[in-house]
């Protein structure tokens, strides 16, 4: 299948799913081929990629991973390989192309054949690991540090777990791409997995994907572009569908919360330091900005748009700079919701107490751009996928 980078994806795409023990080899095959090819495309067109290491269940007398009832370790063998040519062009300097999310039980569970790919991936540089908590191997703990993590959502059969996992995306306004081919869940579990969600998102759109305004009107199409007729239709087919709706969606955004208020004395240095710092950074990290008194609003009250942007932000950047009531308070809502939250201030500006325990970049305006621009996301890269305060 040809690609092309001219619509780079920026977005971390999360493939999850199941099949059952009794799905065709061939419908099985098709699928753990569509997962290779979008992993592959994901990670050529500039995008990362979210997923889980753990056991591999098979089909009764299955020889490969194409007998697998899991997709984790073929999306994770396509990304190795593809990482290994050179063909990734993932640019977040500092920020691995791949987030693992897994527990200490899970990862005992990787099975014998599967090490050799594992010590390669842990050496490579290429993943970020995540743990959940000591001891534990719950799955929707897994689920819901994935949900944190992830911008796009893509699955396919599955049960309980990709429901689960469609519903922490869709509560925080993020893209789910179900596609309908049948085949079961591992687990026998839920009320119809992706392939019931594929028939809800073809009702409903605008519930389970977020889209680009260009590509808005065009939703009922791409959705029903990715149907795979019973699962007959070709891998590679299914796959350029898949990608091509990753294209649509909308990047990640960044809410900024800043000092705004051009009669104080503070303001001059803080509008530089975002224009020409931050803005350059975070696109060049792929995200889209929202600037509550800069850019277009929406609603016909403020309070009502800052918090609602804020709400469902994919990050958070907050700059204290002032000291000013408002932005202690949008901190400490985006520190609640769990947000990855950057925390900045003007150098010189003396931190009250709760908030010098938070890790935060200190500036100055003036020098050179790009040492600051490269302050900021050496940073950025160390403290955006922290853990939440509790």
């Amino acid at each position: 299948m040809k690609r092309t980078a001219q619509n780079p994806l920026h977005q971390r795409v999360q493939i999850a799913g199941s099949a059952g023990a009794d799905t065709s080899p061939d419908l099985l095959g098709t699928a753990h081929d569509v997962v290779a090819e979008v992993v592959r495309g994901v990670l050529e067109q500039g995008g990362g990629l979210v997923l889980a290491a753990g056991k591999e269940p098979r089909r009764k007398g299955a020889t490969d991973g194409r007998g697998a009832l899991v997709f984790d370790w073929t999306a994770l063998e396509a990304a190795h390989a593809t990482i290994g040519s050179g063909r990734a062009t993932w640019k977040a300097a500092g920020q691995p192309p791949i987030l693992i999310v897994t527990s200490e039980k899970a990862e005992a569970d990787i099975p014998a054949e599967r090490r050799t790919l594992w010590q390669d991936l842990l050496r490579s540089g290429a993943i970020g690991l995540h743990y959940i908590q000591a001891g534990s191997r719950a799955a929707a703990l897994i689920r819901e540090r994935q949900a944190r993590l992830g911008d796009v959502l893509v699955i396919l059969g599955g049960g309980s777990g990709v429901e689960h996992l469609a519903d922490l995306y869709g509560n925080a306004r993020r893209s789910v791409i179900p596609l309908d081919l049948p085949l079961g869940a591992s687990r026998r579990d839920g009320l119809g997995g992706a392939g019931r969600i594929a028939q809800l998102a073809r009702a409903e759109p605008e519930r389970f994907i977020q889209l680009r305004p260009e590509f808005r009107a065009q939703a009922g199409t791409l959705l029903a572009r990715l149907g795979t007729s019973g699962g007959s239709a070709p891998a590679g087919e299914i796959a350029a569908n898949v990608l091509a709706m990753l294209a649509a969606v909308e990047r990640p955004n960044v809410f900024y919360v800043r000092l705004l208020n051009a009669a104080h004395a503070d303001c001059p240095n803080v509008e530089t330091f975002f224009r020409q710092v931050v803005d350059p950074v975070v696109a060049d990290l792929g995200y889209e900005r929202i600037e509550m008194g800069t850019d277009a609003s929406k609603r016909g009250f403020m309070n009502v748009e800052i918090f609602e942007s804020l709400h469902y932000a994919a990050a958070v950047v907050v700059d204290v700079t002032g000291l000013r009531a408002n932005c202690f308070i949008e901190l400490g809502y985006a520190l609640g919701r769990e947000h990855r939250t950057i925390v900045s201030a003007q150098d010189g500006t003396i931190l009250p107490f709760d908030e010098q325990a938070i890790p935060t970049h200190f500036w100055n305006v003036g020098g050179s751009l790009d040492e600051q621009r490269e302050k900021l996301r050496t940073f950025w890269a160390k403290n955006i996928d922290r853990d939440p305060l509790v």
